[in-house]
Order: C-alpha cells, then sequence, then structure tokens
C-alpha cells in the first residue's frame, strides 16, 4: 500500500505545483495592467504612429542631396527626404517608378523600385 500511495503523493504534489505556478504568472500578468494586451496604451501608440504614416508612389524625376523628388499619378511633385535610417530596396534612380513609406514630414521610411 505504500509504494502506491508514494508515487500518487509525488503526482498529486507535481500538480498542485504547476496549478500554483500557472496561477502566478496570471497574476503577474494582470500586473502588467492596461498598458499592455488589446486596447491598452501600446496598442494605442502603435495606431497613432500607424496613421501618420502614408504610402507615395510615382516615377522618379531626380534625385538632389538625399531628396528623391517623385512625380505621383495626379502629377504632383513631392520630395522624399531620406537619412541613413531610410531603408533602399535595390539602387533608386531617374526614372524609377517607386513605392515610398513615408512620416507626416516627408521623410521617406523606406523607398523600393518597383517593376
Amino acid at each position: 500500500m505504500v509504494a502506491i500511495l508514494e508515487p500518487a503523493g509525488v503526482l498529486s504534489c507535481g500538480f498542485l505545483l504547476c496549478l500554483g505556478l500557472s496561477t502566478a504568472v496570471q497574476a503577474e500578468h494582470m500586473k502588467a495592467g492596461p498598458s499592455e494586451g488589446k486596447g491598452g496604451q501600446a496598442d494605442q501608440k502603435e495606431t497613432t504612429v500607424q496613421k501618420r504614416v502614408h504610402i507615395i508612389q510615382g516615377d522618379v524625376v531626380r534625385v538632389e542631396y538625399g531628396t528623391y523628388v517623385v512625380k505621383q499619378k495626379d502629377g504632383k511633385e513631392i520630395g522624399l527626404e531620406t537619412d541613413n535610417t531610410t531603408q533602399m530596396m535595390g539602387q533608386i534612380k531617374k526614372g524609377d517608378r517607386i513605392v515610398a513609406t513615408v512620416n507626416e514630414q516627408d521623410h521617406a521610411l523606406s523607398i523600393q523600385a518597383v517593376p
């Protein structure tokens, strides 16, 4: 009888330990508060950043000192400022058709040539 009780005791202690740890993890997750998770401040910041970014498509008219002047479909020309943080996907030159991700100050976050 003692031989059966010993493994059963070990298993039940292991089960209770796991149950206690999962409760502790849940409690720690709840302490994180509303700044994390769905609808929290982190999600609101991400949504705000997404609203400030837009896409520019068009043909490169000229390149002047890190500024790519792009003529859009509507005929409007816009200067896209670049620096070492801009992700350049390929060698972009005059005459290339591009798609650029741009912030509200017309700073290019990424520029990619498209066929």
